[in-house]
């Protein structure tokens, strides 16, 4: 649904979702714990679906991505900061094993001093707070190798 649908409400996500997976507005309140009712002034906008375990029970009935739901993008969408390698350079980083090994450099030059790293890291920590979570996850593998 990225793309198309970007100035949907949440609610109007919902409803959408709902009627692709063939539920009634029942059958999906009853799933999550809600009356028809909350669903039908949750999909016309009359009330304000706020909060996120909610949203993560709409999510997983109905079989969606959490960010498809919020219509927010998604961290293998690439950005302009996070460059074309972001989720799969992250994945390949965190199970290579043999960068645990006392041979994984296989370069004689010197380690990062542990105040560069620390400053890396911390503006990593400040780039996902500010959910720019393309450019940490394209910035990470290095990062951890390195470390």
């Amino acid at each position: 649904m990225r793309g198309r649908f970007n100035n949907l409400t949440i609610g109007e996500r919902v409803a959408w979702y709902r009627y692709r997976r063939g539920l009634s507005q029942e059958v999906l309140a009853g799933l999550i714990g809600r009356t028809a009712d909350w669903l039908g002034k949750i999909e016309n906008n009359r009330i304000e679906l706020d909060r996120l375990s909610v949203i993560k029970s709409l999510a997983e009935v109905l079989d969606v991505s959490l960010s498809d739901l919020l219509g927010e993008p998604s961290m293998l969408d690439w950005t302009g900061d996070s460059g074309t390698a972001t989720v799969p350079a992250l994945r390949a980083a965190l199970m290579d094993y043999r960068v645990l090994g006392p041979f994984s450099s296989g370069t004689d030059a010197e380690p990062t001093s542990a105040a560069v790293l620390r400053k890396e890291v911390a503006a990593l920590w400040d780039a996902y707070q500010d959910s720019r979570f393309g450019y940490v996850t394209g910035r990470l593998p290095e990062l951890l190798h390195r470390a």
